[in-house]
């Protein structure tokens, strides 16, 4: 037998416990890289979100330039990407698309799906033509940007964590559900009692992307907003500086009026 045939019988092996160290060991450095991996894997989200949201907020801002107003006021419009749809009314989310993706282009709704936005389940399931977790203001919609008082800080559009295949303005026409007085605004945010934090603008680490009237975009956490960064003043049950914690169905007036 070769001498190097012999040696190899008295190489010491792994013991059980040794096996069991390296497997502990590994477990532990595993457990203090995944939520950092995570974390990353999130952020990466929430960046495809935001340069989704540059791209929305100069659509805008070019819609605005050629029509000398905002898209129409049209909300609670079904199958918003699809003319021949029942209900259907041109709406935000279809009037801008051109400027995000050629005239000429097959409609698409690409640009207003956020990874980390989710079908509810229910009869507002996104579909393949008609997704989106965007939610332009009622406020600002048919208006011009002169009557913005502070459009670097007057929110446009904001996010929720349901995907769906409506537009839907929030904030919203109070009158559009039956509550507050006339020319009164509501739903700029929806609590979620059984989550523990809202449905709107907390789909990234309890914050959202957010466009901005003057065409900028930015990520803000949901604690840091209020009433008055969507346009709203004092109303009947609502006050401009409300955060979240306020009632979703406060009523509130706007800072320019139903007027032009």
């Amino acid at each position: 037998m070769p001498p190097y045939a012999k040696a190899s019988r008295h190489q010491p092996g792994f013991t059980l416990i040794e096996l069991l160290v390296v497997i502990a060991i590994i477990a532990v450095l595993a457990g203090m890289l995944l939520p950092s991996l995570s974390t990353a894997k999130k952020k990466s989200k929430q960046i495809k979100c935001l340069s989704n949201m540059r791209q929305v907020g100069l659509a805008l801002n070019l819609y605005e330039l050629d029509h000398e107003r905002m898209p129409p006021r049209a909300s609670q419009v079904p199958d918003f990407m699809n003319r021949a749809g029942a209900g259907w009314r041109n709406n935000c989310l279809f009037a801008i698309a051109p400027y995000l993706q050629g005239s000429d282009a097959q409609p698409s709704s690409e640009v207003y799906v956020c990874p980390e936005a989710k079908k509810p389940g229910d009869a507002s399931d996104a579909t393949e033509l008609s997704a989106t977790g965007y939610l332009p203001n009622a406020v600002l919609m048919e208006r011009s940007s002169a009557h913005f008082s502070n459009p670097s800080d007057t929110i446009i559009i904001q996010e929720t964590v349901r995907l769906v295949s409506y537009t839907a303005l929030r904030p919203a026409v109070a009158s559009d559900f039956g509550i507050c007085g006339p020319e009164n605004f509501t739903f700029w945010h929806v609590s979620n009692p059984e989550k523990g934090f809202d449905d709107y603008s907390t789909v990234h680490q309890r914050g959202g992307n957010f466009a901005f009237a003057d065409g900028h975009a930015e990520y803000r956490k949901a604690d840091t907003l209020r009433a008055f960064h969507f346009g709203l003043e004092d109303g009947s049950s609502g006050r401009r500086d409300d955060d979240q914690s306020a009632s979703s169905r406060a009523c509130y007036t706007s800072a320019t009026g139903m007027g032009q």
